[in-house]
């Protein structure tokens, strides 16, 4: 009898290893990253670390860290807690290679002063091990209230900086990555790397930084051969020519300050953002499909579009109307045009606009078969002698839809009376909606 009892035992003891046993624990590596993954966070992921010594080596391998972005962190950490999370979780990171690397500070951190000391090893980090994809975004620039974008004093002294002040970092020469992605600030100097090529890279945003009007030359000239989008939002450290030369280029976002003369040559570009003042510009892009001109009134004496189609898809203006007539004419044939006009800013009696406005009656407008208006700050009677001349130049056969989005604080009785004379002045077969939204409501009249 007492001999038989160890055995009995062990028994019982093999009985309770088998009905608990950890399954999951025996999955591969690469389906536990699967799991870990989908929390969506790598503070998250690091947690499962204490659960047993098998899991504890298994986020240090994870194919892509996210640190923010909009990841569902319980609680939340605060911005000095999350520094040290991302620069904990970079030095105990054993991969040696990543295919993704995210770290989204939020708007909360903005008064916590992120150092570039910060950023630094971050980037450092991401060129010698990031494969496929690099998001690093540090707090924008503060938001004036009511506004929903950052917004950049260009003329603040705080952005001249002195050279003992100045913060450089180095972007990262990650060979393999097919997208980056920086935001950074204002006063940080960024640097291309002295050697290196991003061989892979197709997609490129640089937000908030300085470079050198050479470096960025360089950098799309010579170092990124199979670039396809390209957006920056820089200030060149001296005011400078940039020339953008690609063979690979479809999508040119530039909004870049103190560029003198801008030269574009890219037989595949479709679509071109120009968003800052630039003295000339040139550009060669046979494909031009769209063009999006803010911020600089364009002069065809000082902005060619040497060989550009004369048939665009989308020709958006914004709110610069002096820009309007000449840019208009470039081109015979304008699928889509956006314009925005400013019902605040009241020209003065030499402003140049007002011949610009003149020429503008020139510009046909028979071919338009779909036409959306916004209103934010016009009365009643304003859009309804807005929308009386523009149907007077469209041909009502071809006119298929007309979209009105109004934004009023008047009674809903006021607006249906508008709506209603908005209605008879279009064709019969041509489709009308209306929106009207008021305080914070959305309600359709037709």
């Amino acid at each position: 009898m007492d001999q038989d009892r160890p055995h009995r035992r062990r028994r019982r003891r093999r009985h309770r290893n088998r009905s608990g046993e950890d399954y999951i624990s025996g999955l591969p590596d690469e389906l536990l990253h699967s799991i870990l993954l989908r929390l969506g966070s790598t503070r998250a992921a690091a947690r499962t670390s204490v659960l047993s010594r098998r899991w504890r080596p298994v986020w240090r391998h994870l194919p892509e860290l996210v640190f923010g972005n909009g990841s569902h962190d319980a609680p939340p950490p605060t911005p000095a807690s999350f520094l040290d999370a991302v620069d904990s979780a970079l030095a105990a990171y054993a991969a040696p290679t990543i295919q993704g690397l995210v770290i989204v500070l939020s708007t909360a951190a903005a008064g916590l002063g992120v150092p570039a000391g910060r950023v630094a090893p971050w980037l450092r980090f991401a060129a010698e091990r990031v494969a496929v994809e690099l998001v690093i975004f540090v707090p924008p620039p503060p938001m004036h209230r009511h506004q929903t974008w950052p917004v950049v004093d260009w003329e603040d002294d705080l952005l001249e900086l002195p050279a003992c002040e100045e913060a450089v970092l180095e972007l990262p020469a990650c060979e393999r990555a097919k997208t980056m992605a920086l935001r950074l600030k204002q006063h940080w100097r960024l640097r291309l790397p002295p050697a290196g090529m991003f061989t892979a890279l197709t997609s490129l945003t640089i937000l908030f930084a300085s470079m050198e009007g050479s470096e960025v030359t360089a950098l799309v000239c010579t170092r990124c051969p199979c670039l396809r989008n390209l957006r920056l939002s820089l200030t060149l450290v001296d005011a400078s020519n940039v020339s953008i030369r690609s063979d690979s280029l479809q999508s040119l976002s530039f909004c870049v300050r103190k560029t003198r003369r801008l030269e574009v040559v890219t037989p595949r570009l479709e679509n071109l953002f120009v968003g800052d003042y630039i003295d000339e510009a040139r550009i060669s892009a046979p494909k031009l499909e769209g063009i999006f001109w803010r911020a600089t009134p364009y002069d065809p004496h000082h902005h060619r579009f040497d060989d550009v189609g004369r048939r665009l898809q989308l020709l958006d203006i914004g709110d610069c109307f002096i820009t309007m007539a000449s840019l208009m004419q470039r081109f015979d044939e304008v699928h889509e045009l956006k314009l925005s006009i400013p019902q605040e800013n009241r020209c003065w009696s030499q402003c140049p606009c007002l011949q610009e406005s003149r020429s503008a009656n020139g510009i046909a407008l028979s071919s338009l078969e779909e036409v959306e208006i916004t209103s934010h700050k016009s009365s009643q009677e304003q859009l309804l002698e807005f929308v009386e001349q523009l149907l007077s130049r469209c041909n009502a056969a071809v006119l298929k839809k007309l979209v009105i989005n109004y934004t009023t604080f008047f009674a809903p009785s006021r607006t249906k009376v508008a709506c209603e004379k908005i209605r008879r002045l279009c064709h019969p077969n041509t489709e009308f909606e209306f929106y009207e939204f008021s305080y914070g409501e959305c309600v359709r009249f037709y």
